[in-house]
């Protein structure tokens, strides 16, 4: 497939694809291509955010094992209360960020099938 863009249009496609993280005009034309039919892309910014706040709950959760320890340890006393939430805190941390991962590799898979089935779709239209 090919096409003639206007410089001004080129410009912006190229911006766009730099924004989604293509590596190529051909990968930018199929994440538009995917977006434009309902398919789930994530932008280069997006799967950064996405990556920082794993990131970021993965270090909350190490900071909350070190808060146990040292109250485990006499360094820092809690009251029940206070270890009932440290307690949550450690189980649901590590639940939250698997759920995270799985939820960017599975939008990741989707996307692909789903625009797998979409093409499928396509050609079995076009040859029956």
């Amino acid at each position: 497939m090919s096409c003639r863009l206007p410089a001004e249009e080129l410009h912006a496609f190229d911006a766009l694809c730099t924004q989604l993280g293509a590596k190529s005009r051909s990968d930018g034309v199929r994440s538009v291509v995917r977006m434009a039919s309902g398919f789930l892309e994530f932008s280069r910014e997006d799967s950064a955010k996405l990556e920082e706040i794993r990131y970021e709950l993965g270090k909350i959760g190490t900071n909350v094992n070190q808060i146990a320890l040292a109250a485990n340890r006499g360094r820092a006393p809690m009251a029940k209360a206070q270890w009932a939430s440290v307690d949550e805190l450690r189980r649901s941390l590590p639940l939250v960020v698997k759920a995270l991962s799985q939820i960017i590799a599975e939008r990741r898979r989707q996307g692909v099938a789903l625009f797998r089935k979409f093409v499928e779709a396509q050609e079995g239209a076009r040859h029956g």
